[in-house]
């Protein structure tokens, strides 16, 4: 016979909760529409480099089964872009739209106020991530460049021109 101790007891199981409402959001934060010339060879073709800074929103009430209702927010930030290419016969077509998921989040719980669909701690994060994206925009927008199509128009041989210097302003 083999005898034993008796198995340790499981851990305690979170409490239950009951999700009341949820709703969820993307937000554009920032856009950039850049014009491009590429030449290979004799041939140029005017292409558009498009990008958008976005988050996704998500917020919920929960109820526990002990204590007062809480709500929950998380917000992420992603980069999208994708290039597109005016031809000779004035067709416009663009790639697939790319998009990377950013380090840039927010998430936190918090008591439910008692105004009805206030959430203020929630807004104050979404609100610090959209600043922070936004002040970061070009900076994220020419790595973006340096990574994804710089590298690709140097596999294919092409050469974006410079843009001609602007006329002069007079006073």
């Amino acid at each position: 016979m083999i005898v034993a101790e008796a198995p340790p007891s499981p851990p305690p199981s979170a409490p239950a909760e009951v999700v009341v409402s949820r709703s969820e959001a993307s937000e554009v934060v920032a856009v950039q529409d850049l014009p491009l010339t590429l030449v290979k060879g004799p041939r140029r073709e005017e292409a558009l480099a498009r990008r958008a800074l976005f988050i996704t929103a998500t917020v919920t009430v929960v109820r526990p089964e002990t204590g007062p209702d809480r709500y929950r927010w998380a917000y992420q930030g992603f980069l999208q872009s994708q290039v597109c290419f005016s031809s000779m016969t004035g067709l416009f077509s663009c790639t697939e739209p790319q998009s990377r998921k950013l380090p840039e989040a927010r998430e936190g719980d918090a008591p439910l106020p008692a105004e009805a669909n206030s959430y203020p701690l929630a807004e104050e994060a979404r609100a610090k991530l959209v600043a922070d994206l936004k002040a970061r925009s070009g900076a994220l927008f020419a790595a973006d460049r340096r990574a994804n199509l710089d590298p690709l128009f140097k596999a294919s041989g092409v050469v974006v021109a410079q843009a001609p210097p602007a006329p002069a302003r007079k006073p």
